[in-house]
C-alpha cells in the first residue's frame, strides 16, 4: 500500500529542494507527517495565495461511461489555495450558481523548488466543484464557471498515479443517496499522460515563484451535471477511491 501523508507546507518545501526520493527524505522524519488538528488541506501554505489550483478537462477515455474523443482537451484556472477545502469541511459556492456540478478526479500536487522547477509531491482525490450550468449555457464564460471551491482529500499519496482505480461518487440528501456513479481514474484511463499535462502548465520559466504549491486536477471520470443531478443546500457529496483508499466527504452549501 502506498504511503499517504497529511504533510505540512514545510515538509513540501524541504522535499522539493532535497533532490531525494520520498523514502530517503522521510527516513527519521515521521513527526512531520502525522495528522494535525483541524483537518488541514495537505501541503497548503499558511498564506493561501502561495498556492494555486488548476484543472484540465476531457482527459479521460470515458466520463459517466460515455467515450470521450481525444483532442477536446481544455484547461481552467480554479483560484488560489484560499478556495481549497478538505474532508469534513463545508463546500460553499463562491458566487451564485446557474447549475452546480461535481466531478471526481485525481489531483497531482507539486511544489516549485528554489530554482523555480516543479517537483511532484504525490496525488490525492478531488471534487472539482463548478458552475456547470453556466459553462454549458454560455461557453464564452466557461472559465468563470470554474472559479469555485475545490475539495481535496486530507491525505496525499506519495507515489505516481495508479494504472487504474475504481471510484464512486454519490450525493446524499437527508441521509438518503439520491445520485451515484461508478468510474475509473488512473494512467491507463487517460487520453493524455499526466507528465504531458504537467509540461503544458508547469514548465514555463518565470510563471511560478519558488515555494508555490500547485494543485493540478487531472480531469474527471464522473460528472453529476452530465447525469442531470441537482445539488441542493445541505447535500453531502462523497467520493471514494479503491486503490489508495482515499475518501472525501463534504457537506454542500449552495445558493442560486
Amino acid at each position: 500500500m502506498p504511503v499517504k501523508v497529511t504533510g505540512s507546507y514545510e515538509l513540501a518545501l524541504g522535499y522539493a529542494d532535497s533532490k531525494l526520493t520520498w523514502d530517503q527524505y522521510l527516513d527519521g522524519y515521521g513527526s512531520q507527517v502525522r495528522p494535525r488538528a483541524g483537518r488541514p488541506v495537505p501541503f497548503l501554505p499558511e498564506e493561501p495565495s502561495r498556492a494555486a489550483v488548476y484543472s484540465f478537462g476531457y482527459t479521460h477515455r470515458a466520463v459517466n461511461g460515455a467515450a470521450v474523443e481525444k483532442g477536446r482537451l481544455d484547461f481552467y484556472y480554479k483560484g488560489t489555495g484560499g478556495l481549497l477545502c478538505t474532508d469534513g469541511e463545508r463546500l460553499a459556492n463562491a458566487v451564485s450558481l446557474t447549475g452546480g456540478g461535481i466531478e471526481a478526479e485525481f489531483c497531482a500536487v507539486y511544489c516549485m523548488n528554489k530554482t523555480g522547477e516543479p517537483v511532484y509531491l504525490g496525488y490525492t482525490l478531488a471534487n472539482d466543484f463548478s458552475d456547470a450550468g453556466l459553462r454549458h449555457a454560455r461557453r464564452n464564460l466557461a472559465n468563470l464557471s470554474k472559479l469555485q471551491p475545490t475539495a481535496v482529500a486530507s491525505e496525499v499519496v506519495l507515489a505516481d498515479l495508479p494504472e487504474s482505480s475504481a471510484v464512486n461518487a454519490s450525493i446524499s440528501r437527508a441521509g438518503r443517496v439520491v445520485w451515484q456513479r461508478d468510474g475509473a481514474l488512473g494512467r491507463r484511463e487517460m487520453l493524455y499522460a499526466p507528465r504531458v499535462l504537467e509540461r503544458l502548465l508547469l514548465h514555463r520559466p518565470g510563471l511560478f515563484a519558488a515555494g508555490t504549491v500547485v494543485y493540478l486536477l487531472l480531469g474527471s471520470c464522473i460528472s453529476s451535471h452530465k447525469d442531470g443531478a441537482e445539488l441542493r443546500d445541505g447535500d453531502v457529496v462523497t467520493l471514494q477511491e479503491e486503490y489508495s483508499g482515499l475518501r472525501l466527504s463534504t457537506p454542500v452549501s449552495v445558493s442560486c
